[in-house]
């Protein structure tokens, strides 16, 4: 068994796996940064890597979600500028506690019934961690 069956929880409660699209998570876990890093004259690359590692993930919902279900996606990140999640980190094989911010989210209407009801496609969220350990 590698993770409990979710990818992300907000608040102890994971993301509908219904909702999320086969190869609909991915991240990049452990991103290090760098300050003042530089190539010097030899072409030898001198790093100054920072303590504080950030984690980016991606979730895909599926396609032609109804409504209902896109209210549901966005009431699970109420918050854009600031979230707190569980998420799963490849590099470290399990959870980590982040707090992230999601950048802008577009939603494409797919198409709209002869009731009115509106379709939309796939919807991609990115949570990028404002850095932890």
């Amino acid at each position: 068994m590698t993770g409990n069956g979710y990818v992300i929880k907000r608040d102890g409660i994971a993301f509908p796996n219904a909702l999320l699209a086969p190869d609909g998570y991915s991240n990049t876990p452990n991103r290090r940064q760098d300050k003042g890093s530089y190539t010097d004259g030899q072409g030898k690359t001198i790093r100054n890597i920072l303590p504080i590692k950030r984690t980016t993930s991606k979730l895909k919902t599926i396609e032609s979600l109804t409504y209902g279900q896109k209210l549901i996606v966005q009431s699970f990140f109420p918050n854009r500028d600031y979230v707190t999640l569980e998420l799963w980190n490849d590099e470290i094989n399990g959870y980590e506690t982040a707090t992230c911010y999601i950048p802008d989210v577009e939603y494409t209407i797919h198409h709209i019934d002869k009731h009115g009801n509106f379709y939309y496609n796939a919807v991609e969220i990115e949570f990028i961690s404002y850095g932890g350990s």
